[in-house]
């Protein structure tokens, strides 16, 4: 079965398939994936689905390896998904002192509780 993500954003059809497209918001990592978007329900603005092309390989064994490494297809697309929608809905990515490149699926195992970044993390970072 191929993996799907899904998230809905708070924008009309026709102009989230044409931001989709914008170079700066579109996440290319998705670019072979099969994209649909179908409005959400109670008019909540609309839904993307994606399905990816990829498929974990060595089957059950392969997915739990990748699941461990947090390079899981979906967890990646949702990561992508989840960006997108803020670029869309607020103009930012939202970041914190305790995920400062934001939620990501790779980072998953080294997370620690909130608290304020060293100077080193800072820089690392960017900020």
């Amino acid at each position: 079965m191929k993996p799907h993500a899904t998230i809905t954003v708070l924008r009309p059809r026709d102009e989230l398939q044409r931001l989709w497209k914008d170079p700066a918001l579109h996440p290319t990592s998705l670019d072979e994936a099969e994209v649909r978007f179908t409005a959400a329900p109670g008019d909540r603005g609309t839904e993307i689905h994606v399905t990816l092309d990829s498929e974990t390989p060595g089957g059950k064994v392969g997915e739990v390896v990748d699941k461990v490494r947090g390079v899981l297809p979906r967890a990646k697309a949702m990561d992508e998904l989840r960006r997108f929608k803020q670029l869309v809905e607020t103009g930012v990515v939202v970041r914190s002192d305790g995920t400062p490149e934001g939620e990501l699926a790779e980072r998953k195992l080294d997370q620690r509780p909130a608290q304020p970044l060293d100077d080193a993390e800072l820089a690392e970072v960017g900020v």
